[in-house]
């Protein structure tokens, strides 16, 4: 695959990833052939996360977008891609008064061979198949990335209601030392690509390797199902994840829309 595809096939399965939220805790997610975007006033954020507008409607159409929007929430990050149209929709934004930045790192890598070098002797690695599974894998992953269990509800709730066993394409995984959970990730196999989000490491087993471990596990069943490259977004791991054998192929162009206060 070439780059600008694997960035449209993860930005296909990211949305994947979204709409697992909709419907719960007040959370929207709306997706069509023109747009996607989320909206859940808190985790897991506020993105738009597909443009393809036609430009002889742009302007009504980004206008109309901003207004439904608005309705749900006071502020939204509108992420730019490759394949968004028109194509001066950059220029758009900014004249609407948006704000820009950059945000995370897109990074790839193919599948052809999976390296064994992050096996770790000590850590047992098996996928969610039940509710008390799924339990063990939330707790740990709100430890993992430092929030607590209430703000992490979002993720238990979604992936209890999407379901467990081998034909659902949403697979959680988690890491056991002896009898403790000590690693989590998710793993969404879809739209042509694998992709991996969620990874965590306990804080006091962190520097082991298991997180590394993790990965080539997720890396090795995606290559067994057929599939020939992996994805993920990352803001802060690109060494880590080079050490794996991932590529950066695209960084985030982000722009903010926030409300304006009302008028007194």
């Amino acid at each position: 695959m070439k780059n600008a595809e694997l960035i449209e096939a993860l930005r296909l399965n990211y949305i994947e990833y979204f709409s697992l939220f909709h419907g719960q805790h007040g959370i929207r997610t709306h997706v069509d052939r023109e747009t996607a975007w989320i909206v859940a006033n808190g985790p897991p954020g506020n993105h738009i996360l597909r443009s393809n507008l036609p430009a002889v409607e742009a302007e009504e159409k980004i206008d109309a977008l901003i207004s439904r929007i608005g309705a749900l929430t006071g502020g939204i990050r509108w992420l730019l891609f490759p394949q968004d149209r028109p194509q001066d929709l950059r220029a758009r934004l900014s004249q609407r008064g948006l704000s820009s930045g950059r945000g995370d790192l897109w990074m790839f890598r193919p599948l052809q061979q999976v390296a064994d070098n992050r096996h770790h002797s000590q850590l047992r690695i098996s996928p969610v198949r039940d509710n008390p599974g799924l339990r063990a894998w939330w707790t740990a992953s709100a430890l993992g990335f430092g929030t607590t269990q209430r703000a992490a509800q979002p993720w238990y709730d979604a992936f209890r209601r999407r379901g467990f066993g081998p034909k659902v394409h949403v697979t959680n995984y988690i890491g056991h030392l002896d009898q403790k959970v000590v690693t989590t990730a998710t793993l969404i196999l879809a739209r042509g690509i694998a992709g991996i989000y969620d990874l965590s490491t306990l804080p006091d087993y962190r520097g082991q390797g298991f997180a590394g471990a993790l990965v080539n596990h997720l890396l090795e069943q995606a290559r067994q199902c057929g599939y020939s490259h992996a994805g993920l977004q990352t803001g802060d791991a690109e060494q880590f994840y080079q050490s794996l054998g991932f590529k950066t192929g695209f960084q985030e162009e982000e722009f903010f829309w926030a409300a304006d206060y009302p008028e007194k």
